[in-house]
């Protein structure tokens, strides 16, 4: 059997996206500060771009980990609910032009209850649309 997920809004509801996506926000005008006393020493254009790429890079690794962190996540409990209900193969939603299982309400469902939490009530009315 074929089930397919709306991996975007898998993404989006994770129990964690919210805070991860502070995190990151915090990390990034962290970053910025230490960049900007930084350039304040430098004199030259080049210097200034050399420290600009390298905090651009340190923003870009943090923000691939949080990203990694929660898409790891979500695919192992899309593969424990896929073999729960006797799915062999996953697509995601866009590829799906007839027939399969939906498996996004499952999967969010399975999500919030490894935390130990209900799913949010915004979150079901748009499982409900």
């Amino acid at each position: 059997a074929i089930g397919y997920v709306d991996f975007e809004f898998l993404f989006y509801s994770h129990p964690e996206y919210e805070s991860k996506n502070r995190e990151l926000q915090e990390s990034a005008e962290k970053l910025y500060a230490e960049a900007q006393a930084a350039a304040e020493k430098l004199t030259t254009q080049e210097e200034i771009d050399q420290l600009a790429a390298q905090y651009e890079r340190q923003f870009e690794e943090i923000e691939h980990n949080v990203r990694l962190t929660l898409v790891s996540f979500i695919l192992e409990i899309i593969e424990q609910v896929a073999k729960a209900q006797g799915i062999d193969v996953v697509l995601p939603e866009t590829s799906i032009i007839y027939g399969g299982v939906n498996l996004t309400a499952p999967v969010i469902e399975a999500m919030y209850k490894s935390y130990g939490i209900s799913v949010p009530s915004a979150i079901r009315d748009l499982l409900q649309q």
